[in-house]
């Protein structure tokens, strides 16, 4: 008796399935705009500009580059390389970064190449001082984990 509803039954899934995919489709691009602000409480993803990428893989890589300063161990050259990038990655608010941001990324990639050149723990705080003074001007949020990379022992 109900193999007679059959057919009826899989046009109102698929109709029913074709329908819920729409509505979650236009769900997302509604609710989540290209730059979202940190909001996890209601589900907004952070999606961070190229800029943002790049300065988050410097820190992870200077946290490395510390670990092994202080062990007194061999520094993998990989951690200091790629960092050119940041002259040419999209900010998350193109229009604050200007001259003046240039200026501070050549000069840390300046301190970059001193450092990969004598890689000592002067050179280093050198280097996580050039962060500072640029994060002073810019996105001023990381300034205290910039400065506790920072070793001692010069």
């Amino acid at each position: 008796m109900w193999t007679s509803y059959l057919p009826y039954l899989k046009v109102v899934g698929v109709v029913s399935a074709a329908f819920f995919v729409l509505a979650c489709s236009e769900t997302k691009t509604e609710k989540v705009p290209v730059q979202p602000e940190v909001n996890t409480s209601k589900g907004i993803v952070y999606q961070p500009s190229e800029l943002a990428k790049t300065m988050r893989k410097m820190y992870v890589n200077m946290k490395l580059v510390n670990e092994y300063l202080d062990s007194n161990q061999m520094i993998p050259d990989s951690l200091l390389l790629g960092y050119e990038s940041m002259l040419t990655d999209v900010p998350t608010k193109p229009k604050e970064i200007g001259a003046t941001f240039y200026g501070f990324a050549e000069g840390w990639l300046l301190e970059l190449e001193t450092f990969s050149q004598d890689r000592t723990i002067g050179n280093y705080n050198s280097l996580m001082n050039a962060c500072v003074h640029c994060h002073q001007s810019f996105c001023p949020g990381p300034i205290k984990k910039i400065k506790r990379l920072k070793l001692i022992g010069m």
